[in-house]
């Protein structure tokens, strides 16, 4: 189990330990608008910067990264950064997530042209390539079209090396992390809604509450397949999920929470039970859920979107400890 973690960073560290959770995952964006004017916008930090640093105020978190945006810069840059984080903290702990990049408004504030999707996703697999080559080799000469390397050296690789994480919903990106990735972050499907507009992030969540179990059955099945065929085996891939609600009450008040939060993503009130992304009421009923997303999707990893330190606590000691 790790959990997101915006701002004060120390805090941060001491409150996910106390809690019992095992990582930090830091997401990588110069900005997010959420529709407002830029000077309003929320702004990121490195997520490197911040992550070295909490490598050194703790001896056991997952430094992890959910997910670095590898389309405004080579992604070798990324990869080195990662690989050193690996040398200094040790592989086991680090996860390499990278991702195509998605908010327009970031490549439009550079100057920089933004892709079309399918194009995106041909440089998110060169940059996979280039991923697998440099943490089990060390060494890269790819003729890739969007990620050119001619014989790029950076030294033995750590051993253990950084697990490579990745994380969306479409069909494309099933594919590609069946083919190179250790870890793959199950976003909502893109056969539910998709994520195009000025403002994608207005309908992600939205995307998140109307996936099923049932459609995260199909992404793994989609996975495997493509792990299968690339001669790994099907079981290569582990698979997690970002929670972004966890919410104990009681059985009568399930349906007026499951409101308020279908309320917040823009969506007409309907039941969560079998949404991925939330785990509602009685701490028993929690379990059965967790067992269930175990069983049918073979779930290895949680993400805990940042809340309450209490909440994460009690959610990690009655739900997760106890399954």
């Amino acid at each position: 189990m790790g959990v997101t973690a915006p701002t004060g960073l120390r805090e941060q560290v001491r409150s996910i330990e106390d809690a019992g959770l095992d990582g930090m995952f830091l997401a990588d964006h110069l900005f997010i608008s959420h529709g407002r004017s830029r000077r309003e916008a929320i702004g990121g930090g490195d997520p490197f910067v911040k992550l070295a640093l909490a490598g050194t105020m703790s001896d056991q978190l997952i430094l992890g990264t959910s997910v670095v945006n590898i389309g405004l810069a080579h992604p070798a840059l990324a990869l080195r950064s990662f690989i050193e984080l690996a040398t200094q903290f040790g592989g086991e702990r680090v996860l390499a997530g990278i991702g195509a990049g998605w908010n327009r408004e970031e490549f439009d504030a550079l100057g920089m042209e933004f892709p079309p999707l399918a194009r995106r996703m041909d440089r998110l697999e060169d940059a996979a390539l280039l991923a697998r080559a440099l943490f089990d080799d060390g060494f890269a000469e790819l003729g890739g079209e969007y990620v050119p390397v001619r014989e790029l050296s950076l030294g033995p690789p750590p051993s253990p090396p950084p697990r490579l994480l990745l994380g969306g919903g479409s069909d494309r990106l099933l594919e590609i992390a069946g083919r190179h990735a250790d870890v793959l972050d199950l976003n909502g499907s893109s056969r539910r809604l998709k994520l195009g507009g000025p403002h994608p992030a207005l309908r992600d969540l939205a995307r998140r509450f109307t996936t099923t179990v049932d459609d995260l059955e199909e992404s793994v099945r989609r996975v495997q397949e493509s792990a299968r065929a690339a001669g790994r085996h099907p079981n290569a891939v582990e698979f997690s999920v970002i929670v972004n609600a966890v919410r104990f009450c009681s059985e009568r008040e399930l349906e007026v929470v499951e409101a308020e939060l279908c309320k917040d993503a823009g969506i007409d009130r309907q039941s969560l039970a079998d949404c991925p992304y939330v785990f509602l009421g009685s701490a028993e009923r929690m379990r059965a859920q967790l067992a269930e997303r175990v069983e049918r999707i073979g779930l290895r990893h949680l993400i805990l979107a940042a809340g309450l330190p209490d909440v994460m606590a009690r959610f990690r000691q009655e739900v997760v400890a106890a399954s």
